[in-house]
């Protein structure tokens, strides 16, 4: 078996599947520069939205030395370290140099060689075309759009939609996208299922590792699924607007 998926390879499909999610109204680019992620819009974009930066292994002096030669103005910064690093001393680092924390999320693998078999009832189905999806009963929301180059599983029955969960393939890799279950179908084993299904496929189609981002509740699930913790990421921002 193969060893652990490194930070920056899952960050790589992080930054990948996120750009390809926003791109669908507008393109939004990835660049590597000077060993930081920069995501923004193309410069033609009257309108431009925030510029998202990723960037790891790095003290934060030198990435706040390396964004000034950028001028990318305001943006939100992620900084994504291993789970043991200092996670109060970067924070505090980051604050001395004029950001403020506004979120944190934990960064998972799974390398696809063991996955529990989870089912439901209705049972998970891969939505095959915008016909199908458009079949769906959901609850209050738009419309939802099948993503090109991303697969789409759902729940539901005649009255109406349980749950879902997107696959965006990045090369020989995957990210999870929206993973979500209804608040009142909750704790009945959808998200596992629509999971369980989603890397069984992905396993069968050639993929080698499937990576996510989970907030604290998806944190405490995600490991029975089989994934890996391998990184923390700290979302930050400048407190002044300039």
């Amino acid at each position: 078996m193969a060893g652990p998926m490194s930070i920056p390879d899952a960050i790589e499909v992080f930054v990948h599947a996120f750009c390809q999610g926003k791109s669908q109204t507008y393109p939004y680019v990835p660049t590597f520069v000077d060993g930081i992620w920069v995501m923004r819009d193309t410069p033609d974009r009257k309108n431009p939205r925030k510029i998202e930066v990723i960037t790891t292994g790095l003290e934060s002096n030198e990435v706040a030395a390396r964004l000034s030669t950028m001028d990318i103005g305001w943006h939100f910064l992620c900084e994504i370290h291993p789970p043991e690093a200092d996670f109060d001393g970067i924070r505090q680092a980051y604050k001395e140099l004029g950001y403020k924390a506004v979120s944190t999320e934990w960064l998972f693998f799974h390398d696809l060689s063991e996955i529990p078999v989870f089912d439901c009832n209705p049972a998970v189905r891969l939505v095959e075309d915008q016909a199908m999806m458009d079949s769906i009963p959901m609850r209050g929301l738009q419309r939802r759009k099948l993503r090109p180059g991303t697969r789409h599983y759902s729940v539901w029955d005649g009255e109406q939609d349980f749950g879902w969960v997107y696959s965006v393939p990045v090369g020989e890799n995957a990210w999870v996208s929206d993973l979500h279950v209804h608040e009142d179908q909750r704790s009945k084993g959808y998200g596992k299922a629509l999971m369980s299904r989603l890397l069984r496929d992905d396993r069968e189609l050639g993929i080698k590792n499937s990576v996510l981002l989970a907030s604290s509740a998806g944190a405490r699930i995600y490991p029975t699924l089989g994934y890996q913790q391998i990184g923390v990421l700290q979302m930050f921002c400048p407190v002044k607007r300039s």
